[in-house]
């Protein structure tokens, strides 16, 4: 089972990108940093009265993102605040990695016909992830569109707005030949790969009820749908402190997919993974008979973020971070070569 199975074709999703970003690209002004293939969009923020050229108090970055497919199971299990939650920590994330810090989200939630409780739920959900990164809920959109939403289903998205000063944007420039990496466990599958790991829940015959197997007891009710991590307090430390040279939220396209969008040209990252993924992968990949490839590029296997840095860091970061209560694996480095990612057999 692949996930253009599921109804996800990647290839076709990253030829419409490159499309979009052609015409979005013109839409910059002088005093953007586009960051092409980055996690958010960051643009100079003016001073006071918005003169042109006027001294600037640091940089703005954006990013927008939905839940996705993960809310269907979310719904069914009774979980939606939680599902809600993950939006935020995902955007807040996709900020992170740029070095900036969350202040402000914005929401959109659509039904065919609005569920005051559903909708409650959600915003609940909202609520909790902004206090929890230290954004605002600033506003949003609630729209009832009948010949749009199937009945009973829901749409959630949100905005994240943040803050970075200058110096201490990550854009990947600071990235070199001999970097390490290391990567941050995620709680499970997160906001990503739904769409296959729910067929695949079809086709086992298993409920969410069930005992995830290989698992330390949980279910796989609790296994799918665990939270999607927030990194901030482990990692805004070092990033003002200047120890990363640059980070890769795991989203959809997987380790490699994602660590590439934060490489600059003449470095390319061989990711060499040596422990097997947690065992929520496992079954996945072993139910749906998922080949590895296809599980590399889906899912994030068990890593939700990736730091690079100085060789000559990678040790001490890796103690600071667990000390933070993360758990680190070494997952490999960057080289010369072609601009690119890639995985390699464990060897060394």
């Amino acid at each position: 089972m692949r996930y253009r199975d599921a109804g996800v074709d990647l290839s076709r999703s990253d030829a419409l990108k490159a499309e979009i970003a052609r015409e979005v690209n013109t839409t910059w002004p002088a005093g953007s940093s586009p960051l092409r293939g980055g996690f958010a969009g960051v643009l100079a923020w003016p001073g006071p009265g918005g003169a042109p050229g006027a001294a600037t108090h640091g940089l703005i970055a954006a990013t927008l993102d939905g839940v996705g497919t993960k809310l269907h199971l979310a719904i069914e299990a009774g979980r939606l605040a939680d599902a809600a939650a993950d939006v935020v920590y995902h955007g807040a994330n996709d900020l992170l990695v740029h070095g900036a810090r969350a202040f402000a989200c914005l929401d959109y939630i659509a039904q065919a016909r609005l569920e005051p409780e559903r909708v409650l739920e959600a915003i609940r959900g909202l609520a909790r992830g902004c206090r929890e990164v230290g954004a605002v809920l600033l506003g949003g959109e609630t729209a009832e569109m009948p010949d749009t939403y199937l009945p009973g289903t829901l749409d959630l998205a949100a905005c994240m707005l943040g803050r970075v000063e200058e110096a201490l944007l990550l854009d990947g420039a600071r990235v070199r030949a001999g970097d390490r990496l290391l990567g941050l466990a995620s709680a499970g599958l997160h906001t990503n790969g739904f769409s296959l790991a729910r067929r695949v829940l079809a086709v086992s015959g298993k409920r969410l009820s069930d005992r995830l197997p290989g698992g330390a007891g949980e279910t796989l009710g609790d296994a799918l749908l665990a939270p999607h991590r927030w990194y901030g307090a482990s990692l805004l430390p070092l990033i003002e402190a200047g120890r990363i040279h640059a980070l890769a939220h795991v989203t959809g396209g997987g380790i490699a997919g994602n660590l590439v969008r934060v490489l600059p040209r003449g470095c390319r990252a061989v990711v060499e993974r040596r422990d097997e993924p947690p065992a929520l992968f496992r079954w996945l990949m072993e139910s749906g008979a998922i080949p590895e490839d296809d599980a590399r590029a889906t899912f994030n296997l068990g890593v939700g973020m990736v730091v690079v840095c100085a060789p000559d860091q990678a040790d001490l970061l890796t103690e600071a971070l667990r000390r933070s209560g993360e758990r680190v694996l070494s997952l490999g480095r960057v080289e010369e070569g072609e601009r690119g990612a890639e995985w390699r057999s464990n060897s060394g």
